[in-house]
């Protein structure tokens, strides 16, 4: 079974569309391997050139690659315990598409509500350094982490490493959540000059 999609729309120059194909049919869902749920596609592109397609989903999500090497999976149906993108299937069913079967496991997880994998002053200056310059504590989380070069010629900065988040980190702006940390007397704001605290 296939479904319409709709017009593949870019913003990319005409030169680097000589290989592009839109397509206007695709498969009812897709995922890559490493993702945790299925997705339903929305618009789709065939590189003539480099035997890939690349299918736009719902939610914002791309998945894509070569169909002979297998990148991606695509079904009519996932198998009844595998979980589907609740935002995809939401708006796919609200543009006239089918459904899925009612008791279907639906998945929405929404950004910036837990913290962040990773620290987010991670690669950053927002750091204090100790004695020694090599080590600094983390302002938004608290912890020790090495410092390094980074940025390369044209954009060089010394920062703390990325890292895991610590178990200290600063409570969430209430509108930016950890997305404008800022530094400001030796402690982590968000730049909107909400005050965070330990």
């Amino acid at each position: 079974m296939t479904v319409a999609l709709l017009p593949y729309v870019t913003s990319a120059p005409g030169a680097f569309l000589a290989d592009m194909e839109p397509l206007d049919e695709g498969p009812r869902f897709v995922r890559t391997r490493g993702m945790s749920r299925w997705h339903r596609p929305r618009s789709g592109v065939r590189f003539t050139d480099r035997d890939r397609i690349v299918y736009g989903c719902w939610c914002g999500y791309g998945v894509g690659g070569s169909e002979r090497a297998g990148a991606f999976l695509s079904a009519d149906e996932p198998p009844a315990d595998e979980p589907v993108c609740g935002t995809c299937e939401g708006r796919a069913a609200g543009a006239g598409h089918v459904a899925s079967p009612t008791g279907r496991r639906l998945i929405f997880t929404p950004r910036w509500v837990d913290p962040p994998k990773n620290c987010p002053a991670s690669r950053s200056s927002l750091f204090e350094e100790l004695p020694g310059g090599r080590v600094g504590r983390c302002l938004a989380c608290g912890d020790m982490q090495p410092l390094r070069a980074m940025g390369g010629p044209y954009n060089p900065r010394y920062a703390i490493v990325q890292h895991p988040t610590g178990q200290a980190l600063v409570e969430p702006c209430p509108f930016h959540r950890w997305r404008q940390l800022t530094a400001r007397d030796g402690r982590a704001i968000c730049a909107c000059g909400r005050e965070t605290t330990k």
